[in-house]
């Protein structure tokens, strides 16, 4: 029973940084598209490439070292699968752009406020089960 609630308390203490994680790479990711698309005229999906690999940098390094607290340094494969996961949240977040703010003619903000919940949901799901798992398992 008490490794059972031990474990509770590592999953909740680990979805807290998680979340703490994302929050920032949210900031990252809207503040640096806001800058190139907003300030810049950069075609959206273009600065939401950009955007969204400086907010992909930040999510390695911090969930892999302070999340979960990895000892082991950084491996390709674990990398790898890190951008599989990151790629198929990106072409999630410009799926809901591409139909937010061209097909249904939404304004840019509120199109990039849905496609970032879009993504983070396949983000967590992936880094949770498949990146970082063998992190969780030990």
């Amino acid at each position: 029973m008490r490794n059972i609630l031990h474990s509770i308390c590592r999953d909740a203490e680990r979805l807290g940084k998680f979340t703490v994680v994302g929050v920032a790479n949210t900031a990252i990711d809207f503040g640096v598209f806001m800058l190139l698309h907003g300030y810049l005229h950069l075609f959206y999906a273009l600065a939401q490439v950009v955007s969204y690999a400086c907010g992909m940098t930040n999510s390695y390094l911090l969930n892999k070292f302070w999340t979960f607290q990895s000892k082991k340094a950084i491996q390709l494969k674990e990398v790898v699968k890190f951008v599989v996961v990151n790629l198929v949240s990106l072409g999630v977040a410009l799926l809901f752009l591409y139909l937010l703010r061209d097909a249904w003619e939404w304004g840019i903000a509120e199109s990039k406020i849905l496609a970032t919940g879009g993504s983070l949901m396949v983000n967590f799901v992936g880094n949770r089960w498949w990146v970082f798992g063998e992190e969780i398992r030990n």
